[in-house]
């Protein structure tokens, strides 16, 4: 079979009839960019076309097959046979298509709850942006599979300015898409370079200035740095280093305040620590609900008793830790360890971790874990606390 032989006498078919090959694929119900691979010899027809193809152009399904007009016609009993053939053709790919429909639908449907499943406690992640995005073109593609397997698509072709108006909506989501794109390189970049900048390091007490981190890194803390004092001037020796490096979304690294008062000092420190709270509000109005955290104090995840302000929600811990007998406490700020415990920055401070370093490693949604900064007032849609909104008066109820 001469498949290029075959092209030629279908275009020499179609310029017989002085139609163009868009013309032509209306007739057939394809595209014109199928008439123009048959003709090509690029593809061949379906099987199920072949009769339609005959009587439309007025010649027998042989001559199509052979690529030349032949004298004869078709004789009855071969008609049959193909117009059977077709049907067979048909069938099959009705069945075929029926899995497709049903596929899609779920498809559609899973991908559809998976978006939605991504974006409940969503937490600022490039991966999990990436995973979303990856989602929503799927949905897209599955969605136009959806509604060309079941017809809907057709019809909607068949529509006056149909075409105009997909071509509008392909121009506004590829202006969209252009943007996104642009903004998604731009963070890309941007993440990029914040990952290969080195941590800021300092060390000595003269260095410690509570004032200057929360200003330089602001939300990004995911604290406040109740643990850590204000002052350190009553302190009788101290010893004082920072570790940290700000990313896109958050700050990476450790803070850890070495210090050792008199028993007086020591007992007005630990005082201080036990009575941390958090008065977080729900919103700005004068009736807003609010809800008051409070320090925990633990024994057992680490080796002293320790205050603890934040443990692991959104990977950070802050906590001091109580060395009763030397009056010694040490304030003890970390944002995603992990990476810097097995080989690490954090190796030195081993004494000073949880007891179960396997811990650190936490699967899931940390937004769960306990923050003296964070409330959950419902809807899952967490508030955070403001200093600046200590002793507000408000109406509301204390939740």
């Amino acid at each position: 079979m001469d498949q290029q032989k075959i092209g030629k006498f279908l275009k020499q078919l179609r310029n017989e009839k002085q139609m163009t090959q868009e013309m032509l694929a209306q007739v057939f119900n394809v595209s014109s960019r199928t008439i123009s691979r048959w003709e090509t010899g690029s593809n061949l027809p379906d099987i199920s076309l072949l009769v339609e193809i005959a009587d439309f152009f007025d010649v027998d399904v042989r001559e199509i097959i052979e690529g030349e007009r032949k004298s004869d016609m078709m004789n009855e009993e071969l008609h049959d046979v193909a117009e059977k053939m077709a049907d067979y053709a048909d069938a099959e790919k009705t069945n075929l298509l029926n899995w497709v429909r049903g596929f899609s639908l779920v498809g559609t449907f899973l991908l559809t709850l998976a978006i939605a499943l991504q974006c409940i406690n969503y937490e600022p992640n490039f991966m999990r942006a990436l995973a979303i995005l990856f989602s929503f073109l799927g949905f897209v593609g599955m969605a136009i599979t959806t509604l060309y397997t079941n017809g809907i698509l057709q019809k909607l072709a068949k529509k006056k300015h149909f075409g105009l108006v997909v071509k509008v909506i392909v121009g506004v989501l590829a202006i969209f898409s252009l943007r996104f794109i642009l903004v998604f390189l731009f963070i890309y970049v941007l993440c990029f370079y914040e990952m290969s900048q080195p941590y800021v390091h300092k060390t000595g007490i003269e260095n410690y200035d509570k004032e200057y981190i929360l200003e330089e890194y602001g939300g990004d803390l995911n604290s406040s740095l109740l643990i850590f004092p204000d002052d350190v001037s009553d302190m009788l020796s101290s010893d004082y280093e920072y570790f940290l490096k700000t990313g896109l979304f958050d700050t990476d690294g450790d803070i850890i305040l070495e210090a050792t008062y008199t028993d007086e000092n020591y007992d007005k420190e630990v005082e201080r620590l036990s009575e941390i709270k958090c008065t977080i509000y729900d919103t700005n109005k004068e009736d807003s609900d609010y809800h008051i955290n409070k320090i925990l104090y633990d024994e057992e995840s680490y080796n002293y008793p320790a205050y603890i302000a934040s443990d692991g929600q959104s990977s950070v811990y802050e906590y001091a830790l109580l060395d009763d007998d030397d009056n010694k406490i040490v304030y003890v700020y970390l944002s995603y360890p992990d990476s810097l415990i097995n080989g690490g920055h954090l190796v030195k401070y081993k004494d000073y971790l949880l007891k179960d370093l396997s811990s650190y490693v936490f699967e899931g949604n940390t937004l769960e874990r306990f923050s003296i900064y964070y409330y959950n007032f419902g809807d899952d849609i967490w508030t955070g606390y403001d200093p600046e909104e200590e002793g507000r008066v408000t109406t509301g109820k204390e939740r």
